[in-house]
């Protein structure tokens, strides 16, 4: 599936969701659980319904990229928040009942006993930490035209403008690594 390169997500994700998302992966890996294009995916819940479905809007049937804020993160959190997580948005389905209708694997484990009360479950693929973080306030909302506030902390998804800058660094770290 080809990328938009015309917008992007920000999105907040408890970290928890976000390393048993990472198991959640790969268990579908050792399964042969695969999605379109051969990858795993893995379903946040969400009650932003509008925003998801204005980038499904956005996106003309395309993958966006998600750049994620590790909300209620263990640790120490920097002055001015960071994103260390990135993924592919592929799309959503509604809720049943505030629970996701798809297969219990692609759920991040960590949500198993949690009471859902979701609108939304928006797919991702490719889920990965980043080596290095991306200043929040570097990021642009989409449409806006000044940078997101220092502190500013996303509590529901946040469409943005595409960070050509954070991305072409994220490229050149993965092609670093390869070496």
């Amino acid at each position: 599936m080809e990328t938009t390169r015309t917008f992007a997500i920000l999105a907040p994700v408890p970290e928890i969701h976000l390393l048993s998302g990472l198991e959640a992966i790969a268990a579908q890996l050792n399964l042969d659980e695969v999605t379109n294009e051969g990858l795993p995916k893995v379903a946040f819940g969400s009650m932003a319904f509008e925003v998801i479905r204005k980038a499904d809007e956005l996106r003309k049937e395309r993958a966006v990229e998600v750049l994620i804020y590790a909300s209620e993160a263990q640790g120490d959190q920097p002055l001015n928040p960071e994103v260390w997580w990135r993924a592919r948005y592929i799309g959503h389905v509604p809720s049943r009942n505030g629970r996701y209708p798809g297969k219990s694997m692609f759920r991040p484990q960590s949500t198993a006993g949690a009471r859902p009360t979701w609108a939304i479950y928006w797919e991702v693929q490719e889920l990965e930490k980043l080596k290095a973080p991306i200043a929040i306030a570097s990021l642009q909302g989409l449409g806006q035209k000044a940078p997101l506030k220092g502190r500013f902390v996303p509590e529901d998804p946040v469409l943005i403008e595409y960070p050509f800058a954070a991305f072409v660094a994220i490229s050149r770290q993965a092609a670093a690594d390869r070496k």
